[in-house]
């Protein structure tokens, strides 16, 4: 059977704004990575299949465009039971569309919806391929709690044996997978993201290690899972310590910028940590070329899959403070200073070394160099592995 008509679910990302983009041969201009919904759509006209494409952007909209409709569709917000709830509901409305739209295989984004759900899809002929961008459960940390429990138990079984093929973008998405499906048959494919090499050419090489104060960035969602209030604990401790030595940039938004502003007021950081919110691209360049370092200190509560803002900061050629809750440190090992998860001491004493050691610090930028071609080469992208993964149906 030949794949025409392919489903795909993804997170919370624009895709019809990406879409308009890729239709005009594009880069996105809102994002550093080329979008995943692009990579599909790539696959898409390369085979010559019309689909459809899901992600829970918050602004409900649809479009129909020729061989592809493209569809917003929030998730409802809850906590508890009624999360679980939701997400079931939410993916029986998934498979309800992908009947309708008669597809033959369903792409599906970790966190599209609970993963026994998809049993369903293939229990009504719609082949599944499901794209990990997140762990099963934070790396060294396996569920505890008996509600995660149940329904990790309950998606073992399509772990074992319901996927046509599965793809993830860190080893340990990988190893978990092959932990819980025991022996299952089907291939698993490692997945980079991709990027355009000109964005980070803008980039200046990182300053001098000798230059103060020295610089540390964090970019990414903020939220408490993420990490970053730990970062005002840590610049507190290094000021009182070390006054002048260390200073941060914090770029993002999300659901807790509010309290960690008001934290920020409390802690008297004014003049040590600047509060940036949302940061466009174009002043991120000029961010990354003041800094020396980057920091990604996600906490044991997120089912962190490699970290986008990871890997960037490697292409930007600049070392990293993390821990290992983030699989990217497995990948960039060398070109890292290693903290322990959940220990904010761990990570002020990692910023040190970087700051105070030299050659350390040197070394480690020098390795950045060693890891930034996996995420320039097409043949790791999601449009290259997905035909792999489908080469018997195409």
């Amino acid at each position: 059977m030949r794949i025409t008509r392919v489903f795909y679910s993804s997170g919370p990302g624009n895709i019809i704004h990406s879409y308009h983009n890729w239709k005009l041969k594009k880069h996105d201009p809102t994002e550093v990575s080329i979008t995943f919904s692009s990579q599909i759509l790539d696959f898409c006209k390369d085979t010559q299949a019309e689909a459809y494409l899901v992600s829970t952007h918050a602004q409900k909209k649809m479009i129909s465009d020729g061989a592809y409709i493209l569809e917003h569709r929030p998730k409802p917000a809850s906590t508890g039971a009624r999360f679980h709830i939701a997400e079931v509901i939410y993916g029986l409305g998934l498979l309800r569309t992908a009947l309708q739209f008669r597809a033959q295989v369903a792409i599906m984004d970790s966190g599209s919806t609970h993963y026994f759900v998809l049993t369903l899809f293939r229990l009504f002929g719609i082949r599944v391929i499901s794209v990990l961008h997140n762990t099963l459960w934070p790396t060294g940390f396996p569920p505890r709690r008996p509600i995660p429990r149940f329904v990790l138990w309950l998606d073992r079984f399509f772990w074992r044996y319901i996927p046509t093929a599965a793809i993830a973008v860190s080893p340990e998405c990988e190893r978990q997978v092959n932990q819980v499906r025991g022996n299952g048959r089907y291939p698993i494919f490692q997945v980079r993201a991709q990027f355009e090499s000109e964005y980070f050419a803008r980039i200046s090489p990182p300053p001098s290690h000798e230059k103060r104060p020295f610089q540390v960035m964090f970019i990414g969602r903020i939220n408490r899972v993420k990490g970053v209030f730990d970062i005002l604990q840590i610049a507190r401790e290094i000021e009182d310590r070390h006054p002048g030595l260390v200073r941060w940039e914090i770029c993002g938004r999300g659901p807790d910028l509010e309290e960690l502003k008001q934290m920020h007021r409390d802690t008297v950081l004014d003049e040590v940590v600047n509060l940036r919110g949302w940061t466009s691209l174009e002043d991120l360049v000029d961010i990354y070329s003041n800094s020396h370092a980057s920091i990604v200190p996600t906490r044991s509560s997120f089912t962190e899959g490699l970290a986008m803002t990871a890997a960037e900061a490697i292409l930007a050629g600049r070392p990293l403070v993390t821990n290992p809750v983030v699989p990217a440190l497995e990948i960039f090992r060398s070109a890292c200073a290693e903290a322990r998860t959940n220990d904010p001491e761990s990570h002020r004493d990692a910023v040190l070394k970087f700051a105070t050691e030299g050659d350390y610090y040197r070394a480690a930028c020098a390795a950045c160099g060693t890891y930034q071609a996996q995420f320039y080469d097409r043949n790791l992208g999601l449009t290259a592995v997905l035909k792999r993964a489908l080469a018997p149906y195409l």
